[in-house]
């Protein structure tokens, strides 16, 4: 690791205080999970590196329930996507293994927009620390099986709810993650930030002229020099139309804040990236702001 990364690795430390580690099955009973908003993180037990790092506190939810919605990883059968995204993933590297998992927490005062770039951070120090992502972090699964999709009444409805399971045929997401591009330093406005090869600012317009199915990281500024206001992924012109129909509509959160901003501008990343590997590498982005500028961008995860 170079020395400038080891440098901000040092420096994000102080923003996460990690509790110790227990074991994960029954964690949710008792007071040991305090009944707070915050991170918590699973690995399987004997191991450093991580298999999931989460967020939770919006409305009355707090980590001892969250963590409560896992209870599923231990039963028979593969759960749903929901009430948790993650369980179907851990329920199969469980099953594979038969290991038993420990869960961490942190505790975390502030607004949403703080704690999601809280968990973007220490998801981040763990690239950084093991050159990968957490093991099932976003969407991923272990191969060998096939993931269930969520519980929702449209999928019951269409037929379209199933229960996954160990399976041959090959899914997306047991493709591997992408390494980071770079460190987690650097000038946010600048042409090398991230590791990346960022294209020149332009209009938000400009970027209509790009193909449709282009796709890649964006991000989003107002005045030279006062920071970003967004970072994004996906497909390039769509989502960067998107965001310009929401000045119009000063009620939208994002929408002020962009129609608020002086010279609104955009830059971009082209690449042929599967969409977990540009959440990837979008999530070390937002991380890197926070250790440059104290916050995420200023619409980030405002809806």
């Amino acid at each position: 690791m170079a020395a400038e990364s080891r440098s901000a690795v040092t420096d994000a430390a102080a923003l996460l205080t990690w509790s110790t580690w227990v074991p994960l099955e029954g964690c949710w009973r008792g007071t040991t999970i305090p009944a707070l908003p915050g991170l918590y993180r699973i690995r399987r037990a004997g191991r450093d590196d991580l298999d999931y790092i989460g967020q939770t506190g919006s409305g009355s939810m707090h980590l001892r329930q969250r963590l409560g919605m896992l209870k599923g990883i231990y039963a028979a059968e593969m759960p749903y996507r929901d009430p948790h995204t993650a369980a179907p993933a851990l329920w199969a590297l469980r099953h594979a293994t038969t290991c038993a998992f420990e869960g961490s927490v942190c505790p975390v005062e502030g607004t949403t927009p703080w704690r999601k770039g809280l968990e973007a951070l220490a998801i981040a120090l763990h690239r950084q620390e093991h050159g990968r992502s957490p093991t099932v972090e976003f969407g991923r699964g272990p191969a060998g099986y096939r993931l269930s999709s969520h519980n929702r009444a449209n999928l019951v409805v269409a037929g379209l709810r199933f229960r996954g399971g160990p399976s041959l045929d090959p899914e997306t997401s047991q493709a591997a993650g992408v390494p980071p591009a770079g460190s987690l330093n650097g000038d946010p406005e600048g042409s090398g930030w991230g590791g990346h090869a960022w294209s020149p600012w332009v209009e938000p317009k400009a970027s209509q002229t790009l193909s449709p199915g282009t796709s890649g990281l964006y991000r989003i500024r107002g005045k030279p020099g006062c920071g970003l206001l967004y970072v994004g992924q996906g497909a390039l012109r769509a989502r960067l139309r998107r965001h310009v129909a929401k000045v119009r509509d000063q009620d939208d959160p994002q929408g002020g804040i962009f129609a608020a901003a002086p010279a609104l501008a955009c830059s971009w990343v082209i690449g042929d990236w599967l969409p977990h590997q540009r959440l990837e590498l979008e999530n070390d982005l937002i991380a890197a702001h926070i250790l440059t500028t104290g916050g995420v961008p200023a619409a980030q995860f405002l809806g």
